[in-house]
């Protein structure tokens, strides 16, 4: 199965999991072929397959089969010309061999000087990936000895956007050849190289900030040949996915929860998001848990007094546990009892809470099984006129604003209504037994 990497879109929509399907059941062995074995699909697939993993075949080995060819063909081919053929298709076999064929048509002696024009010409464009790319940004050796300043800059604009990150990410797991061994030195590089990486990221944010792209070139020398050139050696370990990525992720989201939160807790606090998070949180947190984790049930009312007084809701109390928890810190909730967790949730979700701001939008279906929206339903309670007291109940019901006992107005309505069945009926035998003595009393 070739090119298994290459399942995308809808056409391929379940592609790999039936082909883990078939690997699980079939008594055929299945050989399964990929180019990038980093590609986030073969992650599923690799758990299932034994991972064999080729390697680029080295230049000497690729010369060697191509000399026995050349010789068995009658071509006279220089060793150096046969060298430049081979890095100029970046050790591809196949266009090695079509090269010699096309080259060798007219003439079956071939010169260093044209072959390696010929080469120059024909020299094949790959598309690297990142971490291909940042692999090569600290190679050192016969590797990167022949490239110039211009292939070396080249690296940065395979990928322009996840470069620098990996360049960021990695070049600290460097252990760098100019270095050789001496700890001041190596941490003289480090500082070299990241003095060279915050002056990339300065140059990245006039970049997308102005729409200055004539200054990529600048950044590329910057954020990937600077740092390349101090940090050339050998990894120590294996190239890191760029951390940055998750992290503004989860600063972003924290930023929108901590922004709620200052929203509803405005009207009791006085501090913007950020006085919010370092000055009340942490207190909040506290206070919310350690009634429940030292009085489990009986320290539900005074958590939910506290949330009521300051205005939050369910919701914001899972967001400040969430906002309010430092790495390697310990999780106060962890704590908490299971049945004292849903003791407080049953206990709050069968309070009303009265709060200054729009919980959410309750809808309700219309009596006799219509659920479908008319058109005053679309222009709002304001353009339809009331017809009956139960429609001014129903509005006031579907306001969150107001605070409704609903419980305590079904049962009092139910009261009344048996008390008023209770006088008829006692008028209706007093009346009875007047008419049956000739004279009545009520």
């Amino acid at each position: 199965m070739d090119e298994v990497d290459g399942m995308a879109g809808n056409e391929d929509r379940g592609g790999i999991q039936e082909m883990v399907a078939l690997i699980k059941n079939t008594k055929i062995p299945i050989i399964c072929m990929c180019n990038d074995r980093n590609h986030p699909k073969m992650r599923t697939l690799s758990n299932h397959c034994f991972d064999l993993r080729f390697q680029r075949p080295r230049v000497e080995q690729i010369k060697a089969a191509m000399m026995s060819l050349a010789f068995k063909e009658g071509l006279k081919v220089p060793p150096p010309a046969l060298n430049e053929i081979i890095l100029a298709s970046n050790q591809d076999i196949r266009q090695v061999i079509h090269n010699l064929s096309m080259w060798s048509a007219s003439n079956k002696t071939m010169t260093y000087e044209q072959t390696k024009k010929d080469a120059e010409m024909a020299k094949k464009d790959m598309h690297l990936g990142p971490f291909e790319v940042c692999r090569k940004v600290f190679a050192g050796g016969a590797e990167t000895a022949g490239m110039t300043l211009n292939d070396k800059s080249d690296l940065f604009f395979h990928d322009y956007s996840f470069g620098p990150l990996f360049v960021q990410e990695n070049y600290i797991h460097v252990v760098p050849y100019a270095a050789k061994g001496n700890v001041g030195k190596h941490l003289s590089q480090l500082s070299r190289a990241a003095d060279s990486l915050c002056d990339g990221d300065l140059v990245d944010k006039c970049v997308r900030t102005g729409q200055q792209w004539g200054l990529l070139p600048t950044q590329a020398i910057y954020a990937s040949v600077i740092p390349g050139e101090h940090m050339r050696g050998g990894m120590s370990q294996m190239i890191q996915f760029p951390q940055w990525l998750g992290k503004n992720s989860s600063t972003g989201k924290h930023d929108r929860i901590l922004q709620e939160l200052q929203t509803h807790m405005r009207l009791n606090v006085s501090c913007d998001k950020r006085g919010l998070n370092m000055d009340y949180l942490p207190f909040m947190r506290t206070s919310l848990t350690n009634p429940l984790i030292e009085n489990d049930a009986e320290g539900v009312p005074d958590v939910i007094k506290l949330m009521d007084d300051y205005d939050i809701i369910k919701e914001d109390f899972d967001n400040i546990m969430e906002v309010s928890k430092w790495p390697n810190s310990k999780d106060p909730m962890s704590k908490l009892a299971p049945k004292t967790k849903a003791a407080f949730t049953r206990t709050y979700n069968k309070e009303v809470h009265m709060t200054p701001y729009a919980t959410g939008v309750v809808m309700k279906k219309k009596r006799g099984g219509g659920a479908a929206a008319t058109e005053d339903d679309m222009y709002g309670e304001e353009d339809r006129a009331p017809s009956s007291s139960d429609e001014e109940g129903e509005k006031i019901d579907l306001d969150t604003m107001i605070k409704i006992k609903k419980k305590e107005n079904k049962d009092a309505a139910k009261k009344k209504t048996a008390e008023k069945k209770t006088k008829a009926a006692s008028a209706k035998t007093a009346n009875s037994k007047g008419k049956g003595r000739g004279k009545g009393k009520s």
